[in-house]
């Protein structure tokens, strides 16, 4: 039996799915961070003004004023998520996670799998999700949808959103500084979700995580070696890459996300 027949499987004989989806399956659908071959020209006005020149370095730096701030985050969120159409191998992710029982843990912000109709309550966005926005004060005021703005900003009439608790203006639900709070709402039913699940049948898929979201990859290595019963398959980890005591219960496929999906829906 090849590595694909066995992870074929697993899957079809598992009562759960986790799927874990890190930095590349966002550059899959088309938001790669660190990219610093176009940001220059999309960006320009940003990338000389500040020295950046990849999104992730204009996302760390604190821009003059707020308005010139929500003006580059709006062009980021409608380029990248509001404008956004799911890839065919996201279609056949969906696909493929049909009829399961499935959660989602991703530590991309774009948005994606909630626009390519993966049901909300089963996604997990580890660090944020840039559709929606939170106080910049530092206090939990909650979340709440930015799409309004960003809309009204992309139209050339957007102002800085506020607070409706105590008017500081808004920032990007994401680990920009010290003010990050997770969803704990998600969260909690992520972690239920594990608890449950402990004695059945469960694969963890692993599309595209690496070093840089750790949350994603250490525990669900641990808790794949703690649970007789689950299964571990990684896409673009050699065999050799995973943990010599998970040998007979893990894949490393070591190729491109888009063959690992095509290749497991058949």
């Amino acid at each position: 039996m090849t590595q694909i027949e066995q992870a074929q499987t697993w899957l079809k004989d598992a009562d759960n799915i986790i799927v874990t989806a890190g930095n590349g399956f966002s550059i899959m659908e088309g938001l790669d961070m660190l990219d610093d071959t176009t940001f220059d020209i999309e960006y320009r006005d940003v990338a000389e003004k500040y020295k950046v020149h990849t999104i992730a370095d204009a996302l760390d730096k604190k821009f003059d004023s707020w308005d010139e701030q929500w003006q580059f985050w709006s062009k980021l969120i409608q380029e990248y998520s509001l404008d956004y159409e799911p890839t065919d191998a996201m279609k056949k992710l969906k696909a493929l996670l049909d009829g399961k029982d499935y959660f989602i843990a991703t530590s991309s912000y774009g948005h994606f799998f909630e626009k390519a109709g993966f049901e909300p309550r089963r996604i997990f966005d580890v660090f944020g999700d840039w559709t929606q926005m939170q106080c910049s004060s530092g206090l939990n005021h909650g979340t709440r949808s930015d799409l309004e703005v960003v809309t009204a900003y992309s139209e050339g009439h957007g102002s800085v959103p506020k607070c409706e608790d105590c008017n500081s203006p808004m920032e990007l639900h994401m680990p920009l500084n010290a003010h990050f709070y997770p969803d704990q709402d998600a969260n909690t039913r992520f972690r239920w979700f594990l608890t449950q699940n402990q004695d059945k049948k469960v694969v963890v898929l692993e599309l595209g995580v690496d070093p840089t979201s750790p949350q994603l990859l250490d525990p669900m290595i641990s808790m794949t070696r703690e649970h007789p019963t689950w299964r571990y398959i990684a896409a673009d980890l050699a065999q050799e890459d995973l943990p010599d005591d998970l040998q007979k219960t893990s894949i490393g496929l070591n190729t491109s996300i888009e063959n690992v999906i095509d290749e497991l829906k058949g």
